[in-house]
C-alpha cells in the first residue's frame, strides 16, 4: 500500500469504528494521553501523525490501524499504576505504526473491506466472550484474524521500539513490562483478546523488555496521572451507593492519600455538595490542588470562584476549566483565547473543537463557528453534520477567502472513496 491508501483505509476503518464504538470524553483522562502521545511522538520517526482514540470498554487492550490510528481502552487505563505503563504499552503501539506492520501484514491477505475489518475490531472490544466469539464468527473474520496476527518478528521490534521511545519521551522503560507483569499476577491478563493485533505477552517476552530497559527513571511530570485512573473509575460510572462507599471507605482508611482524598471529593462534587468538595481537596498537598478546587467550582457554577483559583495554573486540564469558567461567565472572548491554546489536544479531546465553535458562535463570528463545530463532529466520526457545517463555514467566509483554505480541504478529504481514488488526513 501507498502511505496515501493507508490513510484512507485507516480513515474509514476508524469512521465504521466510531459508528458502533463509544469514545471516552473526559478532560482529565482525554488531555493527558494526548500528552503522552505528544511526548512519544516527538522521539519517533513516524510515516503518519498519530490518531489516538479511547474507547469507553471494560476489555483490555490497545491496539494500532493503518494509517496512524492507535486505540486504548478505558479497561486498561484503569488497571495501570503508573503513566510510564502505559506510555510503554503506547510506545509499542507506535512501533508497529512506525514500522508499517499493520499493513504488511494485511498485503499477504485477500483484500479486506474497511468495514469488515472494523466489525473485528469492534468484536476485539467486546467484553463478553460469547458475545465476542459471535461478532467475530457473524464478520466471518475468525479465519482472517488468525492470519492477521503479528508476527513473532514484527512484535520483537515493536517490543524493542517500544522500549527506546518510552526511554527517550522520558518514561520508565520497562513500564509496560510492569503492568502486564502485574496483570498476569492477578489473572486478569487472561482477560486481554490474543487474536487479530492484540499481542499475547508470555513470561519470557515481559522479561526481555526488562532487560532491554537502560533506565527506569522517570523523567516527565507524571503527577496527575493517579487522578486520571481515579477519574476513570468513578465518572461515566452509576453513582450508586456501591461507588460512593468505596471512596469513601478509601479516603476514611487513609485520608492524608491525595487520591483517595481526591476520589471522596469528586463523589460530594457529582452528588451538588461543592463546599464539602472543596474542603476536602484544599487538604491535598499537590501541584494540582488548585485545578481539583477549580473543577469543582465550575461543575457547581460558581465561575468567579474557580477563576481565581485557575487563572495563573498551566497545566491543559486546568486552561480547560478555566476556559470552561469564562464561558460560565460570559467572558466569550477569554474563553477563546484560552480554547485556542488548547488546540494542540482537541484531536484526542474533541470537546475542544466543540466548544471553541459555540463560543465563537455565540460572538457572532458565524464562520469560525460552523468550522470548529464541523471539526469537532469530523473528529467524531459524524461526516454528514460536519460536511453541513463546514459547507455553512465556507458560505461565510467566501471560498475565495483564506480562511476557507484549510476548510476546504477538509471537505476534499471527506469525500467518498468512490469520487477519490485517495485520501490523506491533513
Amino acid at each position: 500500500m501507498t502511505l496515501d491508501e493507508e490513510s484512507k483505509y485507516g480513515r474509514e476503518t476508524y469512521l465504521e469504528i466510531v459508528r458502533s464504538a463509544r469514545l471516552y470524553s473526559d478532560p482529565y483522562v482525554c488531555i493527558e494521553m494526548a500528552i503522552v502521545k505528544r511526548r512519544l511522538e516527538a522521539v519517533s520517526d513516524l510515516p503518519f501523525p498519530i490518531k489516538l482514540s479511547i474507547i469507553d470498554t471494560p476489555t483490555l487492550d490497545a491496539f494500532a490501524m493503518i494509517g496512524g490510528y492507535v486505540y486504548v481502552t478505558t479497561g486498561i487505563l484503569e488497571q495501570a499504576d503508573r503513566e510510564d505503563e502505559i506510555a510503554g504499552i503506547l510506545g509499542h503501539e507506535f512501533t508497529h505504526v512506525g514500522n508499517r506492520h499493520v499493513s504488511r501484514t494485511m498485503e499477504k491477505e485477500k483484500p479486506i473491506s474497511y468495514a469488515s475489518l472494523a466489525t473485528m475490531l469492534l468484536g476485539m472490544l467486546v467484553p463478553n466472550p460469547a458475545l465476542k466469539a459471535a461478532v467475530m464468527t457473524g464478520s466471518m473474520g475468525a479465519g482472517q484474524a488468525l492470519s492477521l496476527k503479528y508476527t513473532r518478528e514484527a512484535e520483537e521490534e515493536a517490543d524493542k521500539g517500544g522500549v527506546e521511545k518510552t526511554q527517550n519521551a522520558g518514561y520508565d522503560g520497562a513500564g509496560s513490562a510492569d503492568l502486564l507483569k502485574r496483570l498476569a499476577s492477578t489473572g486478569l491478563e487472561k482477560t486481554m483478546p490474543q487474536y487479530l493485533l492484540t499481542h499475547p505477552y508470555s513470561e519470557d517476552r515481559v522479561v526481555k523488555i526488562q532487560e532491554m530497559a537502560k533506565s527506569r527513571k522517570t523523567r516527565v511530570d507524571v503527577s496527575l496521572f493517579p487522578f486520571v485512573v481515579a477519574r476513570l473509575q468513578i465518572i461515566g460510572k452509576p453513582l450508586g451507593a456501591q461507588n460512593e462507599e468505596i471512596w469513601l471507605k478509601k479516603y476514611q482508611k487513609d485520608p492524608k492519600d491525595p487520591v483517595s482524598v481526591y476520589g471522596a471529593g469528586l463523589v460530594y462534587s457529582l452528588k451538588g455538595d461543592t463546599d464539602k468538595a472543596v474542603a476536602m481537596v484544599k487538604t491535598i498537598d499537590s501541584p494540582h490542588t488548585p485545578l481539583f478546587i477549580g473543577e469543582f467550582y465550575v461543575a457547581g457554577r460558581r465561575f468567579k470562584e474557580a477563576i481565581a483559583v485557575l487563572r495563573n495554573e498551566t497545566h491543559p486540564v486546568a486552561r480547560f476549566y478555566l476556559a470552561k469558567a469564562y464561558e460560565g461567565l460570559g467572558d466569550l472572548a477569554m474563553a477563546g483565547t484560552v480554547l485556542n491554546e488548547l488546540a494542540p489536544y482537541a484531536e484526542t479531546f474533541p470537546e475542544i473543537d466543540q466548544r471553541m465553535g459555540m463560543v465563537l458562535g455565540r460572538q457572532g463570528n458565524e464562520g469560525g463557528g460552523y468550522e470548529y463545530l464541523g471539526r469537532y463532529y469530523f473528529e467524531t466520526g459524524r461526516y454528514q453534520a460536519a460536511k453541513v457545517n463546514l459547507e455553512k463555514a465556507v458560505a461565510k467566509y467566501g471560498i475565495n477567502s483564506k480562511e476557507a483554505e484549510g476548510v476546504l480541504r477538509l471537505l476534499d478529504v471527506m469525500k467518498s472513496p468512490r469520487d477519490k481514488k485517495q485520501q490523506t488526513r491533513p
